[in-house]
């Protein structure tokens, strides 16, 4: 048998540089469209709810075109390249940090529209996730969601497997503690049946197309241990829904407050990687070796190297794995000539069994050219 060689250690770095084109894409956008300011108006009514041409966006509507759905959304991460990092997040002091909601908010009203809410934040129900009063059921009115985009995905792993984490942390900008969940979906909402206002199955888990959604597939939920807590996974990037996840942001215990969101790339640890390539070289190896040493007639001869793969059960068999009577099955045993050929054939033995005057060979000692004779070629 011949086995195919295979390495059990890759060795995975990424070299070079990708040339990436300039997006026309926002790295992070805010919908601010919604009915009022602070906690409480960010975690009722029609924040986020679409609008022509899609909402009213701080950083350009980064969905126009895109989004289908009407899923109200409420923030879109942009993300261009293996290294990208986007933190969704409303910002914290009398100064708000650079490029989060609340700096957006007030450049986005100081030049376009100064009636908006100033103080608009990211902020989620206290049982979006999780109500009693609900059989454990979430409520969808409490959720945000957000968007998140890599784009061109086909480009952004031309170098090689990438990974993100999403880390969802408690916004210390308000006094709450929340104990925050978030589940991701494959796929953008693409329907126009979404309702927010109606429970958000949560248990005994998620599901694909919540809320009479179309389009999106259940990849992974999470929740915080406690109230305060942080909570990260990570998942592997992958181009089969155009680099586009969704996910849903929600609080549990009853207690409401702002988040902060995280999306970070980076190339799985070489370590990871190697152990990955390392498992998937011994499945193909286990596979290779079943193929190698598959038997299904059971004459101790392989399918690899069997002639005749499918001889009766208990039949003696030659080197080749045939039976006498499937050797000379291309003779016609029934005539003289055919029976006679039959007789003569090389089953088991590698040479005809001939009389020493009909082959240019030896024949051994007391040899007649019997069944049980064979002919050895003269050396």
């Amino acid at each position: 048998m011949k086995l195919v060689a295979t390495a059990l250690v890759s060795a995975c770095v990424l070299g070079g540089a990708v040339a990436f084109a300039p997006s026309a894409h926002a790295h992070a956008s805010y919908d601010i469209a919604g009915y009022g300011p602070g906690v409480d108006g960010s975690t009722n009514g029609a924040d986020g709810l679409p609008a022509t041409p899609g909402g009213t966006w701080t950083n350009g509507d980064a969905i126009a075109g895109e989004y289908a759905g009407s899923l109200p959304v409420n923030w879109y991460a942009g993300m261009h390249t293996p290294t990208a990092t986007r933190t969704i997040t409303t910002g914290t002091g009398a100064t708000p940090a650079a490029n989060s909601l609340l700096a957006q908010v007030l450049e986005y009203n100081a030049g376009s529209d100064p009636d908006l809410p100033t103080d608009r934040v990211l902020a989620v129900g206290g049982r979006s996730w999780s109500d009693p009063a609900n059989d454990g059921q979430g409520w969808g009115h409490g959720l945000d969601y957000g968007l998140i985009h890599y784009s061109p995905v086909e480009t952004i792993l031309a170098e090689g497997p990438l990974n993100f984490t999403i880390t969802l942390a408690d916004d210390g900008s308000d006094p709450a503690s929340v104990q925050l969940a978030f589940a991701i979906y494959a796929g953008w909402d693409s329907g126009s049946a979404s309702v927010r206002h109606q429970p958000f199955i949560t248990s005994p888990s998620p599901v694909d197309n919540p809320l009479g959604s179309t389009g999106l597939t259940l990849i992974d939920y999470a929740f915080a241990a406690a109230p305060g807590q942080a909570v990260a996974r990570t998942y592997q990037l992958d181009d089969t829904h155009d680099g586009k996840y969704t996910v849903f942001v929600a609080a549990l215990g009853g207690v409401k407050g702002q988040y902060t969101l995280t999306v970070s790339t980076a190339p799985p640890p070489v370590g990871e990687t190697d152990l990955a390539q390392c498992l998937a070289d011994l499945e193909t190896m286990a596979v290779e070796l079943d193929a190698a040493t598959a038997d299904a007639d059971g004459d101790g001869h392989s399918d690899q190297s069997d002639a005749c793969a499918a001889t009766p059960a208990g039949e003696a068999v030659d080197q080749a794995g045939c039976s006498q009577a499937e050797f000379c099955a291309s003779m016609d045993a029934t005539t003289k000539a055919g029976a006679k050929a039959c007789k003569k054939a090389d089953w088991k033995n590698d040479e005809p069994l001939l009389k020493k005057k009909d082959a240019n060979c030896t024949v051994e000692k007391g040899a007649k050219g019997s069944a049980d004779d064979r002919c050895v070629p003269a050396s």
